[in-house]
């Protein structure tokens, strides 16, 4: 699902939402610890250890919607410690939280925090308990300014990065820890209204 934009000097009377067209992007690269079918990618061996899964499509221009499922936690305890955003092209596969070399843009799910751009983290209640499977993450991306938004069932979710954080071109991606997550790239449907909102309808 994509959601292109406006130039800011056309949008004299702005449009209630962006026009949203099928995205056609599925996961690319993948390690050997992970299975993909599809838009869905599952951690299938391996320790304890994040390890990156990177969409096709680049991302370098206009405003990107989409939606990421949580689908499964991990076969021995339901852990559904999962990383899902963006990342610089050609991260290592075999290889995980790339967000501390700053190539990589995500919310982490166990916390609802943000990771990437040396963004402060607080401690938070609740962890382990902010997304279960079925849960959806929403990102709109916007390239022209470098911001990065979430959601959460299609409602505005926790911090976001500001203009000015993201280094375009990017590509969708997530990272799983654990024997049995998995997450589906959600590659067609009804993106939430809330996420295809011009942010100035959405501050209104």
């Amino acid at each position: 699902l994509f959601c292109s934009s406006r130039n800011r000097s056309e949008q004299i009377h702005p449009e209630p939402s962006l026009p949203v067209e099928r995205m056609s992007d599925m996961w690319a690269q993948w390690g050997k610890t992970m299975e993909v079918n599809g838009g869905v990618v599952r951690k299938m061996t391996g320790g304890n250890y994040a390890r990156h899964v990177a969409g096709k499509e680049l991302l370098s221009s206009g405003v990107h919607c989409w939606e990421v499922e949580v689908t499964s936690g991990a076969t021995a305890n339901n852990n559904r410690d999962i990383y899902i955003g963006v990342a610089l092209p050609g991260c290592d596969v075999e290889k995980g939280e790339h967000h501390e070399k700053g190539k990589a843009w995500y919310l982490r799910t166990h916390d609802g925090n943000i990771y990437g751009s040396n963004m402060e983290n607080e401690d938070v209640a609740k962890k382990g308990k902010l997304f279960v499977a079925g849960d959806r993450v929403g990102l709109r991306l916007d390239c022209n300014d470098g911001s990065l938004r979430f959601y959460r069932n299609g409602e505005p979710f926790g911090d976001q990065f500001p203009p000015g954080s993201i280094t375009s071109p990017v590509v969708r991606a997530v990272e799983l820890k654990c024997q049995g997550q998995s997450v589906t790239l959600l590659p067609e449907g009804n993106l939430p209204q809330s996420m295809t909102l011009l942010p100035e309808v959405q501050g209104a």
